[in-house]
């Protein structure tokens, strides 16, 4: 089933994202071609304070065009390990610090047509500290009950699918 890559041929190359075209043949012959977003990877944080409250946030989305529900996530920056970049997107973009995380799962976004893998942390023990956004982002904070979460997910307020594994992988092991 594997698919061999006979040429490669780079688009675009953004800040975040680039686009190459593969041309791909297939095992039983045929050629094809392969549009493929090339993405660093991210990570997201399933954040729980002690009383079993779910630390989400609010955020404009330009692409869905509108205010999204969230778990915290972002990228990981060049030379960082995804730890470390978990707990500085959970810092900067809600003000918490964790005294416990670990990676619980970790998974491809679109895996059609982007490389991105999404590594997901669950974190507990939770310190306020001060929330420090990067300046392109303005986030709103919420600290939601965990039932009251998976009721916003089945209810169709949640429309974010890293957010919606989180609730559900929180949901299990909590």
């Amino acid at each position: 089933m594997f698919e061999r890559t006979l040429k490669t041929r780079k688009i675009y190359k953004g800040r975040i994202v680039s686009l190459r075209e593969d041309t791909v043949k297939l095992v039983n012959g045929v050629r094809s071609k392969r549009e493929i977003v090339e993405h660093p990877g991210a990570v997201a944080v399933i954040a729980i304070t002690k009383d079993k409250k779910m630390v989400l946030i609010e955020q404009f989305r330009k692409p869905a065009g509108k205010v999204l529900i969230e778990i915290p996530a972002g990228l990981v920056h060049i030379g960082e390990s995804s730890i470390r970049g978990a707990k500085r997107e959970l810092l900067e973009e809600t003000g918490y610090s964790a005294g416990k995380i670990r990676e619980i799962f970790y998974g491809y976004s679109s895996p059609g047509y982007s490389t991105e893998i999404i590594r997901f942390y669950l974190a507990t023990d939770l310190r306020k500290a001060e929330q420090n956004c990067d300046e392109d982002e303005i986030i709103r904070v919420k600290l939601v009950p965990m039932k009251k979460c998976v009721k916003m997910l089945w209810a169709g307020k949640i429309r974010d699918n890293k957010t919606a594994i989180g609730i559900l992988m929180a949901d299990s092991i909590l």
